[in-house]
């Protein structure tokens, strides 16, 4: 019984190492190309090695590290392809669970996704900082990906939402692209509040399509074009 409360505890201890890394990359606070020791990390997070070498090798299975022989860890650095892939794929799997969740979400997604949005277009009409959209973005996707009722596609979308995090930040959108990312929000909540799939779908897999092509404009206006979502 000892050994097994132990054994509990180690990987608790592993997993809060792993998210505890994981929201510093997202934040930027090791940028894209950072080697991350376990000495290092150990120090910052209060933890022994062990469970510093364990997460770092769980986010590397998430695609938040590579991991290099003779060097070690290193923060992904996303290329402009991988980029366009991510947000095609997310278009696909968030698309289907848009198109699942509404004929399963509930009065309480509903009203969870409306005040999402409202606080949104709070921010952005209060002119405030504008970095909390990320994170109220990413619950806004969340819900819906809950809402499909399908753990398994939620699954694959949340881990995807959150390599996307490393390069999405409201921060670098022009203003036509928070506008045009927040009204689809806001046709997301109608197509959900009438239950039409076909609608939900049609209009989560723009979105998506519409974010990767903001984000490779930002990084080079060339890169935007010239990737179509494939039908399989």
């Amino acid at each position: 019984m000892t050994g097994k409360r132990n054994q509990n505890a180690k990987q608790r201890t592993v997993d809060r190492v792993y998210e505890d890394v994981r929201a510093d990359i997202i934040r930027g606070q090791h940028p894209p190309g950072t080697r991350l020791t376990e000495e290092m990390l150990g120090d910052r997070y209060q933890v022994s090695r062990t469970p510093v070498r364990a997460a770092l090798h769980k986010l590397a299975a998430d695609g938040f590290v590579d991991m290099v022989p003779r060097i070690g860890a290193l923060v992904k650095t996303r290329s402009q392809a991988e980029i366009a892939e991510i947000y095609t794929v997310r278009a696909l799997l968030e698309g289907t669970a848009a198109g699942l969740a509404a004929s399963r979400r509930s009065e309480a997604d509903l009203a969870a996704l409306r005040r999402i949005a409202d606080e949104m277009e709070r921010i952005v009409a209060d002119r405030r900082q504008i970095e909390p959209l990320s994170r109220l973005n990413q619950e806004f996707h969340q819900v819906i990906a809950a809402a499909s009722g399908n753990k398994t596609l939620e699954e694959a979308a949340l881990r995807l939402m959150g390599i996307g995090l490393l390069v999405h930040t409201y921060g670098s959108f022009r203003s036509p692209d928070i506008a045009r990312s927040l009204a689809e929000h806001r046709v997301l909540i109608d197509a959900l509040s009438a239950q039409d799939g076909e609608w939900a779908t049609a209009v989560m897999r723009s979105h998506m399509l519409a974010t990767r092509t903001a984000l490779l404009t930002v990084m080079d206006p060339d890169a935007a074009a010239g990737h179509p979502l494939q039908d399989s």
